[in-house]
């Protein structure tokens, strides 16, 4: 008899979570009030990378999961996704030596370019380095329509899709038996908290405590403008990308700052340093901006693995990056009972058995 799942939230991860579970042959229900593809995975800037707040466990997790976009990819051509690379001037904070020496030893392509080179590869770019890092392996992904796309694909494996809220996991004894939602109980075999900043609710209604942030993430974007950058672009001050329609997106800020204070007056800082930092033939147009809040543990890592039988979460900021290979081996776990060796630093019990990171 096939394995029964519910998977709670239809963004990005649990979506792909959907997916996967599908495929392995398991009954799956995937609730999601809405089915726009997410809260936060519509609010993102889609940057895939393993450079990003990354000791060498947390790097490994995310060059897995890069390998696996281009997998996708490739049996996939209309999946929302393209390793366009990125171009960093700057690092938040970081000196550019420190990135380069810290992730190059562990074979991760990154390399120098002169302010010479760097205007070839970017004549639009009005940033004045002496040097710059490129790493030709980085994508970009639009998170909400990527999530949609996984939907439809569990959908066509046999998954159930249903538009409802969740209020409270359901239990018996010590063991999680499915989810209270608008529409009636749900039980499952197995239950999979993919909600975003609304798992650490959820995963307290059964009385498991889940540390969670959840810092806001202001984007702006601009009307659709010709070919200006074609690559992921960090500065000093200013991350962007811009989408094959020809919309900018743009940011100040991965970890939410000051500039979110207030988003109105925050977007038109944004959209001002934006059109400084691009040499454009007509002046950008502004559209709107998007304020997201990041779901993010308290330790600033993913959480991945299950505190209680019966019960699987998967809860992280770095869903555009990771959600293929969380798909991929929670599945494996969850299917199989084998944990792999990349997911052991993110078991949600590190919280009460190891205290804070």
């Amino acid at each position: 008899m096939a394995q029964s799942t519910l998977v709670i939230g239809a963004g990005i991860i649990g979506s792909a979570m959907a997916w996967h579970l599908a495929e392995a042959g398991c009954k799956v229900t995937l609730v999601d009030p809405s089915d726009a593809g997410g809260e936060a995975s519509g609010r993102s800037l889609g940057w895939t990378n393993a450079t990003y707040e990354n000791p060498r466990f947390y790097y490994a997790l995310r060059r897995f999961s890069m390998e696996r976009w281009d997998a996708l990819k490739a049996t996939y051509p209309e999946l929302p996704y393209r390793r366009n690379g990125t171009l960093y001037t700057s690092f938040y904070g970081i000196p550019l030596k420190t990135v380069y020496d810290e992730h190059t030893p562990w074979g991760y392509p990154l390399s120098w370019v002169g302010a010479e080179q760097m205007q070839k590869l970017e004549p639009n770019l009005a940033v004045n380095v002496d040097e710059a890092l490129i790493c030709p392996v980085e994508g970009h992904v639009a998170p909400h329509k990527a999530a949609i796309f996984f939907r439809q694909m569990a959908i066509s494996a046999g998954a159930k899709f249903l538009r409802s809220n969740a209020r409270s996991v359901l239990c018996k004894g010590n063991v999680i038996t499915g989810m209270r939602t608008d529409d009636g109980d749900l039980t499952a075999d197995t239950t999979i908290l993919a909600a975003g900043v609304h798992t650490g609710t959820l995963a307290k209604s059964a009385g498991i405590d889940l540390p969670l942030t959840a810092p806001p993430g202001l984007l702006i974007h601009t009307k659709p403008a010709p070919p200006l950058i074609s690559r992921t672009i960090l500065t000093e001050n200013l991350h962007m990308a811009q989408w094959p329609d020809g919309t900018i997106t743009a940011g100040g800020d991965f970890g939410g700052g000051a500039v979110n204070d207030d988003p109105d007056s925050g977007a038109r800082i944004l959209f001002e340093r934006l059109q400084n930092t691009l040499k454009a033939d007509k002046p950008l147009e502004y559209a709107d901006h998007t304020l997201g809040l990041r779901p993010t543990p308290k330790d600033g890592f993913p959480v991945i693995g299950s505190p209680a039988k019966g019960l699987y979460l998967t809860v992280m900021h770095s869903g555009a990056t990771l959600a293929p290979a969380v798909g991929a081996l929670a599945t494996d776990e969850i299917t199989t009972g084998q944990r792999h060796a990349l997911l052991d630093p993110f078991h949600p019990d590190r919280f009460h058995t190891q205290g804070d990171r």
